[in-house]
């Protein structure tokens, strides 16, 4: 083949290099629903778990307070579904908020990230459960007087205060640990090109 003929060769591929489309960001923004998919589910396994613990703390909770005696299943099942749809959207908060952090930073860790939301997690169950306890702020123990036995009350307002801190602990550990990268621009990379997030552990 002689050096004119190369030349052309050379050419077209070139030419054929230029225009060729570009890989769609499909994959990757299906990786992404999945692992906040993955995460809620997740998070919902946990919530139901939680559940089956918090209500041999206080039945009560569940069946007056989440007017789960109405409910036509059967009461641990009730209240296992109610703990897997409650752990939903923290699970998907928490993976979305991660999957953000890992595109602004090279040095984002998942083991650190989940590390530091179940730290907040735990800080906030025994605040809100001893502050319920102690406060009983809606009147519980007055309004249920002679209608449940000694104790229930106080078993009602730790498991109402571990509910709540369950919510409140993994909405500060995002905030808290989430905002730096939630406020600013992503940072270019090295190469001065965007790599995928990064799912390290």
């Amino acid at each position: 083949m002689s050096a004119g003929e190369l030349a052309a060769v050379a050419s077209v591929h070139r030419i054929l290099g230029a225009v060729r489309p570009r890989p769609t960001a499909l994959p990757t923004r299906a990786r992404e629903h999945l692992a906040i998919l993955a995460g809620a589910l997740a998070a919902g396994a946990c919530g139901a778990l939680f559940d089956q613990v918090t209500v041999t703390i206080s039945p009560e909770y569940f069946l007056d307070g989440k007017g789960l005696a109405a409910s036509s299943l059967p009461f641990r099942l009730a209240v296992a579904w109610t703990g897997f749809r409650g752990g939903l959207p923290l699970g998907a908060l928490v993976t979305g908020v991660g999957l953000l952090r890992a595109a602004r930073s090279d040095r984002f860790s998942w083991r650190a990230w989940l590390a530091r939301i179940v730290a907040a997690l735990a800080a906030a169950l025994a605040l809100c459960a001893a502050v319920m306890a102690a406060l009983d702020p809606f009147g519980v123990r007055e309004a249920s007087l002679g209608a449940w036995p000694p104790g229930a009350a106080t078993r009602y307002l730790v498991c109402c205060g571990l509910h709540a801190g369950a919510y409140l602990g993994v909405l500060v550990g995002v905030l808290l640990d989430g905002r730096p990268a939630l406020s600013r621009s992503p940072q270019p990379r090295a190469g001065g090109s965007s790599a995928d997030p990064s799912m390290d552990s």
